[in-house]
């Protein structure tokens, strides 16, 4: 079975690595661990993560979501065909093609429509235009053309993934361009740049507020930081990342209360993942 890693899926389905991150903890995927503990994606969840991205991004509740992935994994193949498959939108129907068959994944009222087409062995994720499409959806097009090319840049040009991203937050102020773009700062040593970048951001989004409070910490800012990796956790109680962080600042101050008892979420969410 073909197998993907994290950054290689954000590439291919032009979903955030934030946003990847999130899904897996909320389950909508369940990935397999590679060596250390590395995520490993199949070809089955390639299509979920795209499917999953568009219909929370139409407005559709999350139990819905779940509702639609769970019913489309029972039906994708494990690996992909040799003619591709599309998913799409028909009569109010998320609809899987492959081979010629269509098959009712769920009903209800979704809006998405992507190919999947095998070329010399690699997978490819195509958008699909559909003539309901508006200008907001188009905008949102935009904005993810932008942001999978500035991920294709990250390996090669630094500075021109940089500058996507910018452009991709300026315009269309997405979180998902906003976390990448304060990482590469951080990872740049411009710690305080990449703060005043999240502080501009949602404030209610669970990755770019863990983002900043990464970079509180990095900048020896540390009762903000607790501040911040506690609101994390307000956000979304199924944060890994943000437990292991707290339990670890815990145990360093000595509060062996609530260290521990962030330690006990996190392995209990590390075995469950």
């Amino acid at each position: 079975m073909q197998q993907f890693g994290t950054s290689e899926v954000a590439r291919l389905t032009s979903v955030p690595v934030a946003a990847i991150r999130s899904m897996v903890r909320s389950r909508y995927v369940r990935p397999m661990r590679g060596p250390r503990g590395a995520l490993r994606f199949s070809f089955q969840d390639l299509v979920l993560l795209r499917t999953g991205r568009q219909l929370l991004a139409a407005g559709i509740p999350a139990r819905r979501v779940s509702q639609a992935l769970r019913a489309m994994r029972a039906q994708l193949p494990a690996d992909p065909p040799a003619r591709g498959l599309s998913v799409a939108a028909a009569g109010g129907r998320v609809v899987v093609h492959e081979a010629g068959e269509q098959r009712d994944a769920l009903s209800g009222q979704l809006l998405l429509s992507f190919e999947v087409r095998v070329d010399a062995g690699k997978v490819r994720l195509i958008d699909v235009p559909s003539p309901a499409a508006d200008v907001a959806a188009s905008s949102g097009e935009d904005c993810d053309r932008a942001f999978a090319a500035a991920l294709e840049l990250e390996d090669t040009d630094i500075e021109g993934a940089m500058a996507a991203y910018r452009a991709c937050v300026a315009r269309h102020a997405d979180n998902g361009a906003r976390a990448n773009l304060g990482r590469l700062l951080h990872l740049q040593g411009r710690i305080s740049e990449a703060l005043q970048l999240y502080g501009a951001g949602d404030q209610d989004d669970a990755d770019l507020l863990y983002n900043q409070a990464v970079a509180l910490e990095d900048l020896g800012r540390m009762e903000e930081a607790l501040t911040a990796y506690e609101r994390v956790i307000e956000l979304d109680r199924g944060h890994l990342d943000a437990h292991h962080n707290l339990a670890r600042l815990w145990q360093q101050r000595g509060d062996k209360r609530r260290a521990l008892r962030h330690w006990n979420t996190w392995r209990r969410l590390s075995h469950e993942s």
